[in-house]
């Protein structure tokens, strides 16, 4: 690996591989022409701007796959051991994502996800192919990190490297580690970007109570049955003594949403811009409709069997349950994360835009805005409270009085982003975050009273009788006993 391209990054960091000269220039310069030519569209619809701002453009092609895994033959380990096992090279994902970065356009710091086809057949090295020299425009450098951002912490995360865009090098690194496409102050960036895929014989294929990727979202369905989802477009129900979970498929893309409905029923939404409502029993979709021109981030239940969903768009829906449409509430500037349903009939949101909206449903107008200072990502409402959850790791309370809603408590929960908080039981409250930390806390002292760790970003957790399950971008759902709750 040429010093002047990167600087080593030490082993603990994971694996790290560069290749000049993988793309020709005119190679490059065919790729580029190929996906201008079929268009580029704002990420803002399945990103957040808080996460990256850039254009993509997204394409399936087996043929353009096939190409690049045979030139990757000698640049990536035939065998990689990996979770007790060896995995063996199995060519390259089909789904290749062409990403331009024009002026001002970035990608903050983050880590890749998995990409799994089934059990024993996953992605476990990112590829990036930059199809436009450095020399033609300003900033953009691949920059490598130790850690993720950390919320609280005025440090930035400490650099261990970075690349500097070459056309036509490849760069192949592990998933795990933390990255981001520096932001791009004069021309334009291309590059090109998919997976290095393994499979391994030693995992049974048959195991359908876990998921395949990140798991996003848990609901508890009563009578100790729980539903799980996420990246691998399916909805995992487990119900009580069953071992193994079966599955509702149907969904296109990520699943990000749940709502336990009455009747033994269940509503969810997706990236694939759909909500959907199920009789989970019998495994049946008894409603699909086309829900927001971007993707779905969270359903709820209102009363009098309607409910309500949250989009990228920046919009509230109003549905009844048989999918027709009663209304949009329209107000928040960006993507609307999540929503709570409050005593009196009126809803919450919060947003991409930092503030929290409180809505009546019944006239469909805005009651109360509670402006916040930082990008939102979840709330709860807990007792006479909301409680919210930002990007840098805070959550806040408002109460609400008679002068309206105040903000009357604030503290640093997390190191990084809070992606859920839950009601725990017991006056307590759970907060999941990017730092892959699970906390439980005691909020009359802002101080915890249980914490767990997953392997990536804890995403969601649930509180089922004695057990608190929790959910993560690791595709585990982790089991903890809440006697071990501090008081």
């Amino acid at each position: 690996m040429p010093s002047s391209s990167i600087h080593p990054l030490p082993p603990e960091a994971g694996r790290c591989i560069l290749v000049p000269g993988f793309l020709s220039e005119s190679e490059c310069r065919e790729l580029v022409a190929l996906s201008e030519g079929r268009g580029y569209t704002d990420a803002a619809s399945d990103y957040p701007p808080s996460y990256r701002n850039n254009d993509r453009h997204v394409l399936d092609s087996g043929e353009l796959a096939a190409r690049l895994a045979r030139r990757l033959h000698g640049h990536v380990p035939d065998v990689l051991p990996a979770a007790g096992t060896d995995w063996h090279y199995a060519g390259v994902n089909e789904r290749i994502r062409f990403c331009r970065y024009r002026a001002g356009q970035r990608f903050n710091v983050h880590q890749d996800g998995v990409h799994h086809r089934d059990a024993g057949h996953r992605s476990h090295l990112t590829l990036l192919v930059y199809l436009t020299d450095g020399a033609a425009f300003s900033g953009g450098d691949t920059v490598f990190y130790a850690h993720g951002p950390r919320g609280g912490d005025p440090a930035p995360p400490v650099e261990l490297g970075r690349v500097r865009p070459r056309a036509g090098t490849l760069l192949l690194f592990d998933h795990a580690i933390w990255h981001a496409g520096a932001d791009v102050t004069a021309g334009t960036k291309h590059v090109l970007r998919s997976d290095v895929m393994y499979r391994t014989a030693a995992v049974a294929d048959a195991d359908d109570a876990a998921h395949r990727g990140y798991v996003w979202a848990l609901a508890d369905l009563g009578g100790g049955a729980t539903a799980s989802a996420g990246r691998d477009a399916t909805i995992r129900i487990r119900t009580a003594g069953d071992r193994a979970a079966h599955c509702l498929r149907g969904h296109d893309q990520s699943v990000l949403g749940l709502a336990p409905l009455p009747g033994r029923r269940l509503a969810s939404v997706s990236r694939d811009r759909s909500l959907r409502v199920w009789h989970w029993p019998a495994g049946t979709c008894t409603t699909h409709v086309t829900a927001h021109a971007a993707a779905v981030l969270d359903v709820v239940a209102l009363p009098a069997g309607r409910l309500a969903t949250a989009g990228a768009d920046g919009l509230v829906k109003l549905w009844r349950e048989d999918g027709g449409a009663v209304g949009t509430l329209a107000g928040h500037a960006g993507w609307v994360w999540q929503l709570a349903v409050l005593d009196g009939g009126l809803l919450a949101s919060a947003s991409e835009d930092g503030d929290v909206r409180i809505w009546d449903p019944a006239p469909m107008r805005c009651v109360a805005v509670l402006a916040g200072e930082r990008s939102l990502r979840t709330l709860l409402a807990h007792g006479d409270a909301i409680w919210t959850g930002d990007i840098d790791g805070r959550m806040t309370c408002w109460t609400r009085g008679d002068g309206g809603w105040q903000r009357t408590a604030a503290f640093d929960a997390h190191r990084a982003a809070i992606r859920r908080l839950r009601d725990a039981g017991g006056g307590l409250v759970a907060s999941c975050g990017e730092d892959r930390a699970l906390r439980v806390w005691h909020l009359a002292r802002a101080a915890p009273v249980f914490e767990a760790s997953h392997d990536n970003f804890v995403t969601d957790a649930l509180r089922c009788g004695d057990a608190l399950f929790s959910s993560a971008y690791d595709g585990k759902i982790l089991r903890h006993d809440c006697s071990g709750f501090r008081r």
